[in-house]
């Protein structure tokens, strides 16, 4: 089978597209003919700092040779204890970090990890949405907000914020979303309450009206979040921040028990059951996929090229089996 393999770690130049043999599963667990998957912000994270994104994401020490987190396929073949799938249903959901991953032909996945049916009402590209969602869902489920209440989302349109946004609006939330000018419609599209481009004045003026605060890319300065923060909100980080700087506020808000900082992180073995809900979601309409671009896996260093860039919006995606 093909499958963009890594053998050192560093720049995007060393992924190639191999022939490597197919995986064969276990007793309990699904082969999966990939037809898509994506490249995102966790994969380009783990091709540049693998220690750090395994120790993050419970990955242990071992390296794999194969990236990649989101998957949506078919089922080849099934174990001999497994009961839950059989060959030629549809699935979708994320590949263990633990595993070799996602951005090859074929994986072998445990039927009781993240893995469900695919939503009926997609195509395969448009079912790799499973990584920013999961990363969103425990923060807006923190944050908790009751409807009316006030979240500014910096950095909406990438694939945690996008998810993050839709997650809240399916509470009530009043949302603003932090955007570059290139994505105020899709944030409109995607129904934010208010829409505002970081490069004009009116960004410069956003005042302490919030009562939660999410930074969806990592880059928010303590004196911006601050300012936009009511007594007692909550700032949620999905990174360390410029300069580490949210280290030490974390650290500080948990000795404390102010809970004013926070990076809310889904409990172990959450997967498949989040996998299922956000099908159920998407099924009803709550949740709508946003695709930035679509590469062949022939190309997949070009894809990890244009992710560095941070400037996509949603999912890049990965066509493996032509639709």
């Amino acid at each position: 089978m093909k499958a963009a393999v890594i053998t050192r770690y560093g720049s995007p130049g060393i992924i190639e597209v191999r022939d490597v043999p197919m995986p064969v599963p276990g007793p309990d667990e699904v082969l999966v003919r990939v037809h898509a998957t994506t490249v995102n912000r966790t994969d380009c994270g783990e091709l540049l700092h693998p220690a750090l994104i395994r120790m993050l994401t419970g990955g242990g020490r071992s390296r794999r040779t194969t990236l990649g987190l989101d998957f949506a396929g078919t089922v080849e073949g099934v174990g001999a204890a497994t009961g839950l799938f059989k060959p030629e249903d549809r699935v979708f959901g994320m590949c263990p970090i633990r595993k070799e991953g996602a951005q090859a032909e074929y994986l072998c996945m445990s039927e009781t990890g993240p893995i469900a049916a695919m939503p009926s009402n997609l195509d395969y590209e448009q079912a790799v949405v499973c990584e920013g969602a999961f990363y969103a869902f425990p923060i807006i489920e923190h944050f908790a907000p009751r409807p009316g209440q006030r979240i500014l989302i910096y950095g909406a349109s990438g694939a945690i914020g996008t998810a993050a946004l839709q997650f809240a609006k399916d509470r009530n939330a009043d949302i603003t979303a932090v955007v570059s000018g290139r994505h105020v419609e899709l944030m409109r599209s995607l129904r934010a309450d208010r829409v505002v481009d970081y490069s004009t004045d009116e960004f410069a003026r956003l005042g302490r009206d919030y009562d939660f605060v999410l930074d969806a890319v990592g880059k928010l300065g303590i004196g911006r979040w601050r300012r936009w923060l009511k007594p007692g909100g909550v700032f949620a980080a999905t990174d360390i921040g410029p300069g580490a700087q949210n280290l030490p506020l974390i650290l500080w808000s948990k000795i404390t028990g102010s809970g004013r900082v926070v990076v809310p992180l889904a409990k172990s073995g959450s997967g498949q059951a989040f996998v299922t809900r956000l099908k159920g979601m998407i099924e009803a309409g709550r949740f709508v996929p946003v695709i930035d671009r679509k590469y062949p896996l022939s190309e997949i260093a070009d894809a990890y090229r244009y992710v560095q860039t941070g400037q996509k919006a949603g999912i890049v995606v990965i066509d493996v089996v032509a639709a």
